[in-house]
């Protein structure tokens, strides 16, 4: 049998390397799209100021605040019965 790990603490995003999942998620798209454009210098930098305004943005605010917004925005769309459609700001009865 062998020992199972248990993360230090459960609240911590998964890293890999020294980003955080939604950074590097920043730095590839930007490394794709710098790719395509063939600036890819330019796009690294851009994304190191991109992931710092996220930081500085979401530091302030309660955990998952960026999936929220997403969906209120209408860019994380979900098919289950129990969630409303995020463009409709009105109900009424």
């Amino acid at each position: 049998m062998e020992p199972t790990k248990i993360p230090r603490f459960i609240d911590d995003p998964p890293i890999l390397l020294i980003w955080t999942a939604h950074d590097l998620v920043i730095v590839v798209a930007m490394m794709l799209l710098g790719i395509f454009i063939d600036h890819l210098l330019y796009c690294l930098i851009a994304s190191y100021f991109v992931i710092k305004a996220i930081r500085r943005f979401t530091d302030n605010r309660p955990n998952g605040f960026l999936v929220h917004a997403a969906y209120w925005v209408g860019l994380l769309p979900a098919n289950a019965i129990s969630v409303p459609n995020p463009y409709i700001r009105k109900y009424y009865q």
